[in-house]
């Protein structure tokens, strides 16, 4: 555990937010580490504790499942499953069959090596259900009178989880970025369905962004070579999509990056496209890397990929000053151990599979790589001892909190759709939940993944008076980002979606530039979580 302490006097602290940034799999050890934890702060005023905790099976927390002796092991199996590629274009059946038959062997390697190396009964005790009753430990040993939370993402599904178990227990929930979480415990592939829903609303964000920046701004919105005409938001979109075809008929070598020469490849581009569509605040760098690939200079793209590589080295988890396991890179190792324990059993065939597949890239442009992440799911031998699995609504039986979960959603979410949060709001009903959706300046929506993404003041206010006042925003509430965020603006028909009458206000919009600047080194963009 980890704590960022209350800057006010005992007297004025409120108590201890406890925090879970996603996943499954992300560290609340590093997370109050974060820009993102340091807002939060902010925003509350610093009234608060905010303590991150590693759930089951996450990094320092143990006993380690100990599938892997060394968290390389799991990044070498990453790289490989990249290098196999995905089936994307769909050209034929038999074709995608070949490669996700292929895709589906290395992704029981993760399996077969819990099932040779790993603590039997620890994996079966890393799911959500477990992690709740922990969270209670927690807030008891804290000395809390109920439990304050927050949670993005796969946080979400924890802190429903939390609020259906326990709804005695909830002083303060915000849920950011929702899971829908009747399907993500009862059926993971209707989960990876329902998880893309709005992806394409992103996607086209992404390009239309860029487009009305014009050149002066977004690299890519440049005429590509013989042409001066205009780019438009359908322009980058064929453009986009030749380069794509391109790369899967013609990989891009790359003659020389710091691990060595390679090729980079459609596969590469599509599983890229899904981590940058999170953060908007990274699409300006983005598209300058898609020019240079549109040019067939993939080096950079390459290195974003496979560029900590460089750096792996093969010891084991728990070398280092704690004596416990620790993973250093960020792996998916707890991803796939947590999200495929939680859920119920699956077992399909390679022909089911590649029908999944292309079911779900013909909705969505980033549905093959979220197919993948799904498919580690397929004979997991580890459920669970304990789940939950509903009621997930009052009329089966959810009981009513003792203070409404306040539920946070975008409406353009890549990975946590807004039906997602409109249905896990309505599930605990009126007196149980609100929900405020951020959604942007027509005719472009909120773009990102969960609020902090694509920040706005309004938000932020909100939940300010939440945490501090007990003000609950009506249902339906809505807010704007600020522009700005993710290209520069001249204001020509935008506004700020708050006044800035204040100091607090002032601060908040000083840490909103702070994320805004804050982009993650490239070369370990794919291999954490």
């Amino acid at each position: 555990m980890r704590k960022l302490p209350a800057k006010v006097s005992a007297g004025e602290r409120l108590g201890t937010i406890l925090t879970n940034p996603g996943g499954p799999g992300g560290s609340g050890n590093v997370y109050v580490l974060s820009t993102e934890a340091e807002t939060l702060q902010t925003i509350t005023e610093g009234r608060y504790d905010i303590v991150g905790f590693d759930p089951r099976g996450v990094n320092l927390t143990g006993p380690w499942p100990s599938c892997f002796d060394a968290e390389a092991k799991v990044i070498s199996m990453s790289a490989r499953e990249l290098m196999n590629g995905m089936p994307y274009l769909h050209s034929s059946f038999d074709v995608d069959r070949a490669v996700v038959n292929k895709l589906s062997a290395i992704q029981t390697g993760i399996n077969a090596a819990c099932v040779q190396n790993g603590d039997h009964k620890m994996l079966q005790s890393v799911g959500t259900a477990f992690v709740v009753q922990d969270i209670v430990k927690i807030s008891e040993a804290l000395g809390e009178d109920g439990i304050n939370f927050w949670g993005r993402s796969y946080g979400t599904a924890l802190g429903a989880t939390l609020a259906a178990m326990r709804p005695d227990l909830v002083k303060r929930m915000v849920l950011d970025g929702v899971f829908n979480a009747d399907s993500y415990y009862n059926n993971i592939w209707q989960w990876g369905k329902d998880s893309m829903v709005d992806s394409h609303k992103t996607y086209t964000g992404f390009l239309s962004t860029c487009a009305e920046a014009g050149p002066e701004h977004c690299e890519f919105a440049k005429p590509p070579a013989g042409s001066n005409e205009t780019q438009t938001t359908e322009s980058l979109r064929k453009r986009l999509r030749a380069i794509i075809e391109r790369l899967s008929k013609r990989p891009t070598v790359v003659g020389s990056s710091i691990v060595g020469p390679g090729i980079y490849t459609s596969s590469d581009l599509q599983q890229m496209m899904l981590v940058m569509l999170k953060s908007p605040n990274m699409w300006p760098t983005f598209m300058k890397l898609l020019s240079a690939l549109e040019r067939g200079d993939a080096k950079d793209l390459y290195e974003a990929i496979y560029g900590s590589l460089k750096s792996l080295t093969y010891q084991p988890y728990n070398n280092n000053i704690f004596n416990r396991s620790m993973q250093r890179y960020g792996s998916q190792e707890s991803l796939f151990m947590i999200l495929c324990s939680d859920t119920a059993p699956t077992n399909i065939s390679v022909n089911s599979y590649t029908k999944y597949f292309q079911g779900i890239g013909k909705t969505s442009p980033v549905g093959e790589t979220w197919a993948n992440i799904i498919g580690y799911c397929n004979r997991w031998s580890f459920q669970s001892s304990q789940r939950y699995t509903g009621p997930w609504t009052t009329a089966k039986g959810l009981q009513k909190t003792r203070f409404p979960v306040l539920f946070l959603s975008l409406d353009a979410d890549v990975v946590t759709p807004l039906s997602s949060a409109a249905k896990m709001a309505r599930g605990f009903g009126a007196e149980s939940a609100s929900l405020l959706v951020q959604q942007g300046i027509m005719p472009n929506p909120s773009f990102g993944h969960c609020t902090f993404s694509h920040p706005s003041l309004c938000t932020y206010k909100h939940v300010r008076d939440y945490f501090i006042d007990g003000k609950v925003p009506a249902n339906g509430t809505y807010c704007t980002p600020e522009p700005g965020y993710i290209y520069p603006t001249n204001g020509t028909n935008l506004k700020r979606s708050e006044p800035v009458p204040d100091e607090h206000s002032k601060r908040l919009l000083n840490m909103i530039e702070r994320q805004k600047n804050e982009i993650p080194p490239l070369g370990r963009l794919l291999f954490g979580v």
